[in-house]
């Protein structure tokens, strides 16, 4: 290549090496590549209150397992809303084999447990002190089922007052 730089252009002091232009990606196209941002009328659910920190390690969480953006943030409105009821009004469960969290309440607060186990020590205080007061009112209006199965979980052994 040198040699053809000099037959190009004589022999000086100088060497010449014809230009080489690397190929390169527009910025239009770099960003068409990237991932789309969300705007205003698409953002996914939070829980209020909570830390950025909490609300990723929440996102990840639902990447992670699959969950639509928001299902955590779902369950917990969900949760809140089912305390405030009337007993009478909350569509009952007692069988442990439906998988479908969005069916009803009590499967919304066991997708809750399973995300605060699942996150650091930090996040995991903040989004149990924010599900508190709901558990609070929960407890408040049942009774512990003494004939229920000891492995499930506390809000499945509990029955209306």
């Amino acid at each position: 290549m040198i040699s053809a730089a000099i037959a190009l252009y004589g022999r000086s002091n100088h060497v010449f090496l014809p230009e080489v232009f690397m190929p390169r990606r527009s910025p239009g196209e770099i960003r068409a590549q990237l991932l789309r941002r969300r705007t205003r009328h698409q953002r996914a659910p939070v829980i209020r209150g909570l830390s950025t920190s909490a609300k990723r390690q929440i996102a990840v969480f639902e990447r992670e397992h699959g969950l639509p953006a928001g299902e955590v943030a779902h369950a917990f409105r969900r949760w809140n809303a089912n305390a405030k009821r009337p007993y009478e009004d909350v569509d009952r469960f007692y069988e442990r084999d439906d998988t479908d969290l969005r069916i009803n309440d009590y499967h919304v607060r066991t997708l809750l447990e399973i995300t605060i186990h699942a996150l650091r020590r930090r996040a995991r205080r903040e989004l149990s002190a924010a599900i508190g007061p709901a558990d609070g009112r929960f407890l408040d209006r049942s009774l512990n089922n003494p004939f229920a199965p000891r492995d499930l979980p506390w809000w499945l052994r509990r029955i209306g007052v």
